[in-house]
């Protein structure tokens, strides 16, 4: 009995003496490092169309807007642990969806993923308008910034609070599918043309489809709660949206052939047995992964389009 009090008391000793470590890694695990990764690939697509547009990357441009990115996709993401924390406790998470599972847990107050949330939004203005004072950054970066922020901050937070709302993946949708990659464009151009717009309609929809692979597993816990997301809306009604919204988001991949170089549409055509995967493996399970993979092969294949017909012209 005295080998397992000693033991007992020893593991109640590191958990203490280890406990800051352990709040700064509960911290960094809210702010969604996995997920952030599908901010970096959209940043990517739109870095790629910039490539070929002006034949180089401008690094220093390029880092600016993907700093601000990152840190407005930290403050959405902390905002979203605090606003759903009631959501996270019933639902089962995964890697794609739940949220980080941190405030459930109770490693640290709910309190400080707010705190975080604001932090991020106050040093995403700053950054903003301190590079837009000193390194002369462009007018359009400016705009989708303060156009993103508040689409970010009220997906989660009061008055509006999107996500409780059928509208919530239609902002989730724009701020992945057109901001983000016009976040990595528009700081190394200047500015945002009429096909960059257009060419974001199929991420968008991508985006789209990738959400409700998400909220589909959250649905349950979703109603709960009280939200009425755009699946709790659509019922079993969501596989086929799931489906006709792929189906559109390639369509709108063809149409592209008449604005943009051909290459870039072919490649990005690549992700069309993902699309399969993911319409088949979702009606088969619902798993919030089909989505999810989807997108990222579409952006991912339309970056290395763009760089690729970059490098032959």
């Amino acid at each position: 009995m005295a080998k397992y009090s000693h033991l007992s008391y020893f593991l109640s000793s590191l958990h203490t003496t280890s406990m800051p470590f352990i709040k700064v890694v509960a911290m960094a695990r809210m702010g969604r490092p996995f997920i952030i990764v599908a901010g970096l690939i959209a940043f990517f697509t739109g870095a790629g169309m910039a490539y070929w547009e002006l034949g180089e990357v401008l690094w220093g441009e390029a880092l600016i807007g993907l700093v601000i990115m990152v840190s407005a996709i930290l403050m959405a993401h902390y905002a979203n642990e605090y606003a759903d924390f009631e959501t996270d406790r019933l639902t089962r998470r995964t890697a794609f969806s739940g949220g980080s599972g941190v405030l459930p847990s109770e490693i640290v107050p709910r309190v400080w993923a707010l705190y975080a949330a604001v932090a991020f939004l106050l040093l995403t203005l700053l950054l903003t308008i301190v590079t837009f004072l000193i390194c002369e950054l462009s007018t359009s970066v400016v705009i989708l910034v303060f156009l993103g922020v508040p689409l970010g901050w009220l997906y989660s937070m009061p008055p509006l609070a999107l996500e409780r709302t059928p509208w919530g993946e239609v902002d989730n949708a724009f701020l992945g599918g057109f901001l983000m990659p016009l976040m990595g464009y528009s700081p190394q151009t200047g500015y945002v043309s009429t096909i960059s717009i257009l060419v974001c309609v199929p991420l968008f929809l991508a985006v789209l489809v990738n959400l409700l692979g998400v909220h589909w597993q959250d649905r349950k816990a979703d109603c709960e709660v009280g939200k009425r997301t755009m699946v709790v809306s659509l019922g079993d009604r969501t596989l086929a949206a799931f489906e006709i919204l792929t189906l559109m988001m390639f369509i709108s991949i063809l149409m592209l052939s008449f604005i943009i170089p051909l290459a870039v549409v072919i490649i990005t055509l690549f992700s069309l047995p993902f699309g399969v995967w993911a319409i088949l493996g979702f009606r088969k399970n619902g798993g919030p992964e089909y989505g999810s993979i989807l997108m990222g092969s579409v952006m991912i294949l339309m970056g290395i389009g763009w760089i690729f017909q970059g490098l032959m012209t």
